[in-house]
């Protein structure tokens, strides 16, 4: 049975699609690469494949990298040193918008386009008004205090972020921003975030690779030990992967479509889930942990085994007979509890079972 295609905007989408599933069939490792497509749990592998589908053309750069995504399935998981979120639509909303800034460069947009943007360079509504050669921004100062008034954490930010913390994992805020908001964020997010990277600051913003390669910087971390979280695909995600880190996409509403569901969480706590039992694990307790999950399989195996063996005797008996066997099967065999074979005794008869196998 066929996969189930994703769904589409339009028809042209759907055949780029099959096309290219297809075409994938055909080449080098091509079932790998079917399977990655299919489902780019990899970030690199969601930005390229969203982008052939969009695009309804491939080149042989993004099969490239398509395939090395392929390749990384079979690697071993990547080390992440730090989780930068990020900040508007990340963390935080705001309960009433009213931009003040975008208001500012209507009334005066030859000036605004001469100058740099406020969201790269540290400047402060009143002096950017100013700058624009405009009146005391009376109005706009009440419009941003209403803004800064009604900035929202998400109910899982909070919880999210010490999650990393615990797991001794560096966490970042890097946000495009102008410099009035960043103050009521450090106030929200306190002590929980070890390094504030804001686009006014850094003096380029999101998706550009400078961006990226000076918050990597400021976390003492290579780029591919990075994992961006963020909700815009074009800055948090595009851009992080471009950069050489990896993304996971905040979807709240569940609306992802094409390949982009694949790294798409509902709640930040799962773009980094909590890694500590695994981690902190001894090689004695993982070895205990698969004993113990082989046992019980086992076990269900041995019970499942005698319990139809039990029933098919039972096809001929007469009816009282079945009625009362019937009730010793349901409470002796549907149960761990018992005292004939106890979870000793499992092991026991693994290990005559492992050492009649051994050679003399």
């Amino acid at each position: 049975m066929s996969d189930p295609l994703p769904s589409f905007r339009t028809l042209a989408e759907q055949a780029t699609y099959a096309t290219l599933l297809a075409d994938l069939a055909g080449r080098y490792r091509g079932d790998e690469a079917v399977i990655i497509f299919r489902e780019p749990t990899d970030p690199d592998a969601a930005v390229t494949a969203d982008a052939m589908i969009r695009a309804g053309s491939v080149s042989d750069d993004q099969y490239a990298r398509l395939l090395a995504a392929a390749d990384r399935l079979y690697a071993p998981p990547p080390i992440t040193r730090a989780v930068a979120f990020d900040a508007f639509g990340t963390l935080v909303y705001i309960g009433r918008k009213r931009h003040p800034f975008e208001r500012l460069i209507r009334q005066a947009r030859d000036r605004a386009e001469a100058l740099p943007s406020p969201m790269v360079q540290p400047i402060g509504l009143a002096d950017y008004a100013a700058a624009l050669g405009l009146p005391h921004p009376d109005a706009e100062l009440a419009m941003l205090d209403e803004e800064l008034a009604t900035i929202v954490l998400y109910p899982d930010a909070l919880d999210a972020l010490r999650r990393v913390r615990e797991q001794g994992v560096k966490v970042a805020v890097a946000s495009n921003l102008a410099l009035p908001y960043a103050t009521s964020l450090r106030a929200l997010l306190g002590d929980l975030v070890d390094i504030w990277h804001f686009s006014f600051d850094a003096g380029v913003i999101k998706p550009d690779r400078a961006f990226y390669g000076s918050l990597t910087a400021r976390l003492e971390c290579e780029a591919s030990e990075l994992l961006m979280v963020g909700d815009t695909w074009r800055d948090d995600i595009v851009g992080a992967v471009e950069a050489g880190s990896r993304a996971r996409c905040v979807d709240r509403e569940g609306r992802a479509s094409h390949a982009r569901r694949f790294i798409a969480v509902r709640e930040l706590g799962d773009a980094y889930p909590d890694r500590r039992r695994a981690a902190q694990m001894t090689e004695l307790e993982l070895f205990r942990s698969g004993i113990d999950a082989n046992l019980d399989y086992l076990h269900g195996q041995r019970w499942a085994l005698e319990a139809a063996q039990f029933r098919q005797a039972l096809t001929d008996a007469p009816d009282a007979e079945k009625a009362a066997a019937k009730r010793v099967l349901d409470d002796h065999y549907d149960t761990r509890d018992q005292p004939e074979i106890s979870r000793a005794a499992l092991i026991h008869d693994a290990i005559a079972t492992i050492g009649a196998q051994k050679p003399v």
